[in-house]
């Protein structure tokens, strides 16, 4: 199978991306594993909660109902596979998973909208059920209006931390503060970087308000320490962090009674297959971590292969959707559906606004940019990989025996060898890495992604139209005829002995 336009992600920045191509004549096609269109922040509620009232749900809920029926009305040019998961990337054709079958599908360009993931920042007790990502705190109050807990503290950093504590709030958790590491925003330099986004403005005024109004206390400088608990959170520990590392200041923690912790520590790109359709990677700090090289225009190194929204940078809904019309019009320009004059007069308006929200960005970077000192949460005894169970401790004797990246690493410990490929433990044992050996994060590189990059089953790799082995140098082999030993390869190939 093939397609003019492959388009792997649903949320923001792939559903604009998919809009401009369909409106310029261009079909194309979304690849998305949630069951409906919206990614993370326009995520839609599970047909079994359409009862939830939309008002409650928020702007965002529907911002996404919007673009949701947009996308509904040019089903003509856009090809919608929802429960559909990219598991592999060779150039531009893609292995697919969805449900008990797999295929391919071969794409003349590829946009990249693969969004990011809660950053992981391990600490004494941070496995324990109750401690709660913030993005998944979130998806249950906001799409299903559960209440994950009755008492909760909400630590970590960025904007999202405000919106999580109301909206817990609101479904009835009682929220006894909510920790920032970083300092307060509130500076002449701030107001100027964001002078003139009046929405972003009454956004931040309205959150704030709202734990005022609640009672809430906002603690800026402050982290968890640690959860306690035996079989669930029953408390955590807390306290300030040095101003300029975050480093925890333990002499001065205090203890808290809670059955719910959420956690938020910024988010991190989801890049595994950027860097499998070979685009060459860099390690940027302040949006998250390693993402792929792109020009104005959105196009990574690797031709035809176009990155957008926060899988390329963590920015933000509004920056995803207009960095996706962008990726979008030049997909289009490039299939020949538009002139070079009219695809330049579509892109005026979205890259006239990226470049009003720089300031915006840079600002939200800098007030949540994560500090070395929070690599130090973590006791030796804190495990640092929940899939294969390795301690810090484990990563602290490799280093001892001379490694100094992830990849060696991963290979004296098994770190990074379990189902989630290192997207949990990778970013945080980056950090850790790097402060200890006194270098840049970018020089402790990343654990590398492999095909299949989510579990998935034999069955499902051989029930399909095409299936990849690999030979010794690592370089994918179509081998059609021989799809239960290739099934086999590649659904072990994440594990190595």
């Amino acid at each position: 199978m093939s397609t003019p336009l492959a388009i792997v992600g649903g949320g923001p920045a792939g559903m604009a991306a998919a809009l401009e191509a369909a409106d310029a004549g261009l079909a194309c096609t979304i690849l998305d594993e949630a069951p409906l269109l919206g990614g993370q922040i326009y995520r839609a509620a599970p047909h079994a909660f359409a009862h939830v009232d939309a008002a409650a749900a928020g702007r965002d809920h529907a911002r996404g109902e919007a673009m949701r029926a947009d996308v509904a009305a040019a089903s003509d040019r856009i090809d919608v596979r929802s429960g559909t998961s990219v598991v592999g990337i060779w150039e531009r054709e893609l292995l697919w998973v969805s449900d008990e079958a797999s295929g391919s599908l071969d794409a003349d360009q590829l946009i990249l909208a693969t969004g990011s993931y809660d950053r992981p920042v391990p600490f004494p007790g941070w496995t324990l059920p109750g401690v709660l990502t913030a993005g998944g705190a979130q998806s249950l109050v906001k799409t299903m209006r559960v209440r994950p807990g009755h008492r909760a503290l909400v630590a970590g950093t960025g904007p999202l931390l405000l919106v999580v504590a109301n909206q817990l709030h609101k479904v009835g958790v009682e929220v006894v503060a909510v920790l920032e590491a970083g300092r307060p925003p509130l500076s002449p330099r701030a107001l100027a970087g964001v002078w003139g986004q009046r929405e972003l403005l009454a956004d931040a005024w309205r959150y704030v308000g709202g734990l005022r109004r609640a009672g809430i206390p906002l603690r800026f400088g402050h982290t968890v320490f640690e959860a306690h608990g035996t079989d669930a959170v029953d408390g955590a520990t807390f306290g300030p962090v040095d101003r300029r590392t975050w480093r925890p200041l333990r002499d001065r923690a205090e203890r808290v009674d809670v059955d719910l912790l959420v956690v938020g520590f910024g988010f991190v790109p989801n890049t595994a297959l950027a860097a499998l359709a070979d685009c060459r990677m860099a390690y940027v700090h302040d949006v998250g971590g390693w993402v792929p090289e792109r020009s104005a225009l959105m196009e990574t190194t690797a031709s035809g292969v176009f990155a957008v929204g926060d899988g390329a940078g963590v920015a933000g809904a509004l920056v995803a959707v207009d960095e996706g019309r962008v990726a979008g019009i030049t997909g289009a320009e490039r299939a020949g559906a538009l002139t070079r004059d009219e695809a330049d007069r579509r892109r005026a308006a979205p890259l006239r606004r990226l470049r009003r929200m720089g300031g915006v960005r840079r600002l939200l970077d800098e007030l949540s940019r994560i500090r070395p000192g929070l690599a130090d949460l973590a006791t030796p005894d804190t495990i640092a990989c929940r899939c294969e169970e390795v301690a810090r401790a484990e990563v602290d004797h490799a280093m001892a025996e001379g490694a100094r990246d992830l990849q060696a690493v991963k290979l004296l410990t098994r770190l990074g060898m379990g189902a989630c490929q290192g997207r949990n433990c990778g970013p945080s044992m980056g950090l850790h890495l790097a402060a200890a050996l006194g270098v840049s994060p970018a020089d402790v590189g990343r654990i590398r992604a492999r095909p299949p990059i989510k579990p998935v089953t034999i069955g499902m790799l051989a029930n399909g139209d095409a299936t990849w082995a690999l030979d010794g140098e690592g370089e994918p082999e179509r081998t059609p005829d021989r799809a239960t030993d290739t099934a086999t390869n590649t659904a072990t190939n994440g594990r190595e002995r």
